[in-house]
């Protein structure tokens, strides 16, 4: 304990400690240093408040920190997760409903679309012209079969 006595000497050292820690976990990764980090960081807002505070107080509200940005971090972790479709290893068929472009005109049926930064043979029922909007309406292997897209007047 000796060895970090000094930290109890001035909340700035929780403040600094708390930044390295945090700043490690963005080099790093694995969101383990961040909860330790802003654990620090309360303790050292709480330290600058109460600058008298025995050092068994300050332990005690970096373990409780820590667990409370613990608890934090889950629900916001599994609030965003809800919010976001599961595309993991679902390939190409992630893209049905999806607007793309027609980058080369369709002839016969067949042609070429444009859907985020890729393109992509396409089939369609009716010939499209190179701009036109349409929907993927399925993927068959790797082609992708697609509607034009009704514009409103």
């Amino acid at each position: 304990m000796l060895i970090l006595s000094f930290i109890f000497d001035s909340f700035w050292y929780w403040l600094v400690s708390g930044l390295v820690l945090i700043a490690a976990e963005v080099v790093i990764s694995g969101v383990y240093l961040l909860w330790l980090g802003l654990g620090a960081l309360t303790v050292g807002l709480f330290a600058a408040a109460w600058p008298d505070a025995p050092n068994w107080l300050q332990w005690l509200i970096l373990a409780v920190a820590m667990l409370g940005w613990v608890v934090v971090g889950v629900r916001w972790q599994r609030r965003s997760r809800a919010n976001q479709p599961d595309i993991l290893n679902t390939g190409l068929s992630a893209y049905v409903g999806a607007r793309a472009q027609v980058s080369e005109s369709f002839v016969n049926g067949r042609g070429r679309i444009r859907l985020n930064d890729s393109y992509y043979s396409a089939t369609a029922t009716q010939n499209l012209e190179q701009g036109a909007a349409v929907v993927v309406l399925a993927v068959e292997g790797a082609e992708m079969r697609v509607q034009a897209v009704e514009q409103d007047k």
